[in-house]
């Protein structure tokens, strides 16, 4: 199969890459940055937040190779950075539209990687995932998740896409490009822990989801196959 993955450099998009790869696909990347882990996955460097007009052979014009299948990765993804910078939030939306745009006009399937965020922070131990409204948005980044999977469902609705949509959350392991900076909570215990420093968790009520990033690649791979 040859699948196309937008935020290939990412953590999730080099793991999908690599796993892909090793059991026999073609893969294509687009991401605006180099990947600085593996140079096995073909990247076309690109930014995907422009306001593109022209989708004929790739978003903006660009040279893609034809395709199967695209998982659409990319994303400004950290929440506290699109509170400072709200239009980063928009970028998330336009990005997507731009992929939604190319599959459509491309008749290919679509994976869209939603966020947990989408639900807001509801105060029950089980969730439905109807219970995704726009009302509940906390951020920025939630909003640009709601927004970007109702224009999924709608291309879906007015286009007939095929797609499918993953609601991840707190997604760790290896390939995390922020275990330098260390601003995601796992990197930062594991430092103080080898540190030999003691871990603080600020409320004994304060608990958080968190995937393994095998289990979202798993899920994507079964959700491409499906």
């Amino acid at each position: 199969m040859r699948v196309m993955i937008t935020g290939s450099s990412g953590q999730i998009g080099t793991n999908l890459g690599l796993r892909l790869l090793d059991a026999g696909h073609t893969v294509f990347g687009i991401d605006r940055r180099q990947n600085s882990w593996t140079d096995r996955i073909p990247t076309l460097l690109q930014d995907l937040s422009m306001p593109y007009r022209d989708f004929v052979g790739g978003i903006g014009g660009a040279p893609y190779p034809p395709c199967d299948v695209v998982v659409h990765l990319a994303a400004n993804a950290k929440v506290h950075e699109l509170v400072q910078y709200p239009h980063r939030a928009l970028e998330n939306i336009t990005v997507t539209f731009n992929v939604l745009e190319y599959c459509r006009q491309q008749q290919v399937p679509v994976v869209f990687s939603s966020s947990r965020e989408v639900y807001g922070d509801i105060q029950r131990y089980l969730t439905e995932e109807r219970t995704a409204d726009f009302a509940f948005a906390e951020s920025p980044y939630s909003a640009s998740k709601i927004a970007g999977e109702s224009l999924v469902y709608s291309y879906a609705r007015c286009y007939g896409l095929r797609y499918v949509v993953f609601r991840f959350s707190n997604v760790y392991g290896r390939y995390d490009n922020d275990i330098e900076r260390m601003e995601r909570v796992i990197p930062l215990f594991i430092r103080e822990l080898q540190a030999g420093r003691p871990i603080t968790v600020f409320g004994r009520e304060k608990t958080l989801d968190f995937t393994h990033v095998d289990d979202c690649v798993d899920g994507i791979i079964r959700g491409i196959d499906a």
